[in-house]
């Protein structure tokens, strides 16, 4: 994750970006009907790479991702810290980050930067209760929460849903720190995975919009993947 300033890690925060509330599982098999989870090389297969995006430069920064600790401090916000970080709620540790930015044109340099991570839950209906869950926190924790996210304390100042058609696998919701750090995510579950994007502006000082062509994009590779 980048940091903003100092002290922020972003996006956290990925900064500043999924997820399921419990970090580990059984080994059982899916319910009938549902697909499998991914596996490691699976996600890294199915996460989106450098040309599948036009316009877009997309760089692996899965080594950026390994913090499990990050936590709420009220139990019932831990799903959208579990959103900001997903690594604390992957199944077995099973996460892979991009960090994505427009392609520049010469001589100029792109204001806004995206990251992408995509974790898997522990099957198909804990994926679907991921998103459930990060809804009713947001309902829930809006007004704000304490949080320590990669060892850094942090008061979020609010969570809001965005107004979107969105569909009911989806959640885009934004998050303003009390520093003034504002990121805003979007979070989508397609089987047993989850997709975590989060968008912010070089100094995280404005809302930026998730471009839906590279939710799409990652849509489309995860169905390919999952068929």
């Amino acid at each position: 994750m980048r940091s903003i300033g100092k002290k922020t890690t972003v996006a956290v925060a990925s900064t500043l970006a999924l997820l399921s509330t419990a970090a580990c599982g059984s080994d059982k098999g899916p319910a009938e009907g549902e697909r499998e989870p991914l596996g490691k090389a699976e996600l890294s297969s199915a996460v989106l790479a450098q040309g599948d995006v036009p316009g877009y430069t997309i760089s692996d920064e899965s080594d950026r991702n390994s913090d499990r600790s990050s936590r709420a401090a009220n139990k019932s916000c831990q799903p959208i810290v579990a959103a900001m970080i997903p690594a604390t709620a992957a199944f077995k540790g099973r996460v892979v980050l991009r960090s994505i930015v427009q392609t520049p044109k010469a001589s100029e340099r792109p204001d806004a930067s995206y990251q992408l991570v995509l974790s898997s839950a522990e099957s198909e209906s804990a994926a679907r209760q991921a998103v459930q869950d990060l809804r009713s926190a947001i309902s829930a924790c809006g007004s704000g929460f304490n949080a320590t996210l990669s060892g850094e304390e942090y008061k979020i100042r609010r969570a809001v849903a965005n107004k979107s058609d969105a569909g009911d696998n989806r959640v885009d919701f934004s998050v303003e720190y009390q520093m003034g750090a504002k990121i805003r995510y979007v979070l989508v579950q397609n089987g047993a995975s989850l997709t975590r994007l989060s968008a912010s502006n070089q100094f995280a000082n404005k809302f930026v919009a998730v471009p839906s062509k590279i939710v799409e994009a990652q849509q489309q590779k995860l169905d390919e993947v999952n068929t």
